[in-house]
């Protein structure tokens, strides 16, 4: 997987305390090796806490909180897995307002796995994942339904580009 198009750009990565922290660690190291700066937004300050699949993980340092947050301070978004995170931003009103503006201002967005229902709160619908697909793209939203966060990489640095091979992101 080469990401070239995250190199420089500025990632915030949404969540609140209960996401999956395997898929947090992945997409943290993916960004690192990308050269990308991975800003973490979450409904928490100070810290937020992963799930690791039995029990609470590791606390992880907050750079900006959802009521402070604006789409246009990132070049994408990542929403990653969890239920009890989704559950919490399901609630967030501030959660809403910053994923309906990079939807409407078509800028990047990854949803991976069950954090597909935070479209919900957007009354968006789903995009079509076709024949079994494991990943599915509508315009500046891709999505995954599995637990294999490459392939939704792959396509969320596919989107960072427009027709022109530059950026699309700010």
């Amino acid at each position: 997987m080469r990401m070239t198009n995250f190199a420089g750009k500025t990632v915030g990565l949404m969540v609140a305390s209960g996401f999956d922290e395997a898929t947090f660690i992945a997409i943290q190291k993916a960004m690192l090796v990308a050269n990308a700066k991975l800003k973490i937004i979450s409904s928490d300050a100070g810290l937020t806490n992963a799930w690791n699949g039995t029990g609470w993980g590791m606390s992880y340092p907050v750079d900006a909180t959802l009521s402070t947050t604006l789409a246009v301070d990132y070049d994408a978004l990542i929403i990653p897995r969890g239920d009890r995170h989704i559950e919490k931003l399901s609630t967030e009103v501030h959660a809403k307002r910053i994923l309906r503006a990079f939807l409407r201002e078509k800028m990047p967005v990854l949803i991976l796995a069950d954090a597909i229902k935070i479209l919900d709160i957007v009354d968006m619908g789903y995009p079509e994942f076709v024949n079994g697909a494991n990943a599915a793209r509508s315009e500046n939203l891709a999505a995954t339904n599995t637990e294999d966060i490459v392939v939704g990489l792959d396509m969320l640095n596919e989107i960072m580009l427009d027709g022109q091979d530059e950026s699309r992101a700010a």
